[in-house]
C-alpha cells in the first residue's frame, strides 16, 4: 500500500499562521520501509502511532518496581487516595529505566518519525491522571527541525476509561501553528513586555510570571483555534505495554479523573533527533522563531546507557529530589 503525502485540511481562519511540516516530506521519507505502513499513515494522517503490546509483563513489572521504590524514598505529593505527583528526569538517576525507551521497535520507528537517531532528553512518570488540558509538547521545548521531537506514552498498567486517560486532537499536527510572536502580535502590551524581557538576560521573577503569562494567550489562542476546527478529542484505550507515539506538534492532554481511586501509571519518555537544536519555553515565547537561531540551544551533553541508547543530561522538569541528581556515567 502506498503512503500518501500530507492532506492539505480546511482552516477556518485566513488569516491565520501557516501549518508546519510533519517530517521531511520527501519521496524517500513517504515510502521508507523502515517501518509498517500502517504506523506510517497513522503518523501522517492523525499525528499519532501504536504500538500494542511492545512490552512484557516482566519488563513492565520491573519498570513500575523503580518506580515504586522512589516514591517510598521521596514526597511526590501523594493525594488522598494513596497517588503520588508525576516524577520528572527519574531515568537521570536510574538510567536502567531507560530499558524501555532503548526497545529496537520503539527506535526504529523514531528513526523514521524524526529522519534522526533518537535521543532521550526527558521522561515523566505518573501514578495517576493529569488531567492535563490540551497542550502542545514543542512549546515547551522548541525543537528545530520542528518535527523533529516525539512522545512516547507507556501504559504501565491496564487503563481504565474512569482513571484518566490520555487524549489527542486528531489531525492538530496539520493545523495552523501559532508562533509567540503571532500571539503577541494580537496585543500592544503583550509585544511591548515580550520585546522587554527578550533583551533582559536574567531571570527575575516577574519575567517568570510574564512568560507564563505568554503561554497562557498561546493557550487560549489554540483553545479558540480547535472550537473553530470543530474538531473532537479522542480518547486511547491501552492496555499494560502498549506505547504511543505523537507528534511533536499534536495536541494532547489528560481527560477527567471520573474515579479518583483509579491509578494510571504510565511513563513517558521525550525523544529528539541527535541533529536537533532544542530551545527552552522561555526562548520560544520571548523569541521569534527567525530570531531563534542567534539564542544558544540546549546543550546536548550526552551520556550513553549500554551501547543501547543515548541521552541528555537535562536538567528541567527535574522533580524527583530538590536538587537535580545527574547519574554522571
Amino acid at each position: 500500500m502506498a503512503i500518501a503525502s500530507a492532506v492539505s485540511i480546511e482552516t477556518p481562519d485566513s488569516g491565520a499562521p501557516t501549518p508546519l511540516p510533519i517530517g521531511p516530506e520527501t519521496p524517500e521519507w513517504y515510502g521508507s520501509n523502515r517501518i509498517s505502513n500502517d504506523l506510517k499513515q497513522q503518523w501522517i494522517d492523525q499525528g499519532f502511532s501504536v504500538i500494542r503490546s511492545a512490552y512484557t509483563p516482566d519488563q513492565i513489572a520491573a519498570y513500575n518496581d523503580i518506580v515504586a521504590q522512589v516514591r517510598k524514598e521521596f514526597d511526590t505529593g501523594a493525594d488522598e487516595f494513596g497517588f503520588g505527583d508525576r516524577i520528572g528526569q527519574l531515568h537521570q538517576r536510574h538510567p536502567e529505566l531507560l530499558e524501555l525507551a532503548a526497545t529496537p521497535a520503539i527506535l526504529d520507528f523514531l528513526r523514521w518519525a524524526l529522519d534522526d537517531e533518537p535521543v532521550v532528553f526527558g521522561s515523566l512518570n505518573f501514578e495517576r491522571g493529569t488531567e492535563q488540558e490540551a497542550h502542545i509538547d514543542a512549546i515547551f521545548f522548541w525543537p528545530e527541525p520542528t518535527y523533529s521531537m516525539a512522545g512516547c506514552w507507556v501504559a504501565l498498567e491496564d487503563i481504565s476509561i474512569d482513571a484518566g486517560p490520555l487524549f489527542y486532537v486528531p489531525q492538530s499536527h496539520k493545523w495552523p501553528f501559532y508562533l509567540s510572536e503571532h500571539v503577541a502580535s494580537g496585543d500592544p502590551r503583550l509585544a511591548e513586555m515580550r520585546q522587554f524581557y527578550a533583551k533582559t538576560e536574567d531571570s527575575s521573577a516577574e519575567k517568570q510570571k510574564f512568560v507564563g503569562e505568554m503561554g497562557l494567550a498561546w493557550t487560549d489562542c489554540f483553545l479558540k483555534l480547535e472550537s473553530d476546527m470543530r474538531t473532537e478529542r479522542k480518547v486511547l484505550s491501552l492496555k499494560a505495554g502498549d506505547v504511543v507515539f505523537w507528534h511533536s506538534l499534536l495536541a494532547h492532554g489528560g481527560s477527567p479523573r471520573i474515579d479518583p481511586e483509579l491509578s494510571r501509571k504510565s511513563a513517558v519518555f521525550h525523544f529528539i533527533g541527535r541533529n536537533t537544536k532544542l530551545y527552552t519555553f522561555e526562548q520560544f515565547m520571548l523569541h521569534d522563531r527567525a530570531a531563534l537561531s542567534s539564542q544558544e540551544p540546549q546543550p546536548m551533553d550526552l551520556r550513553n546507557y549500554k551501547g543501547l541508547i543515548e541521552y541528555m543530561r537535562y536538567n528541567h522538569f527535574v522533580t524527583h529530589t530538590p536538587e537535580p541528581v545527574i547519574n554522571p556515567l
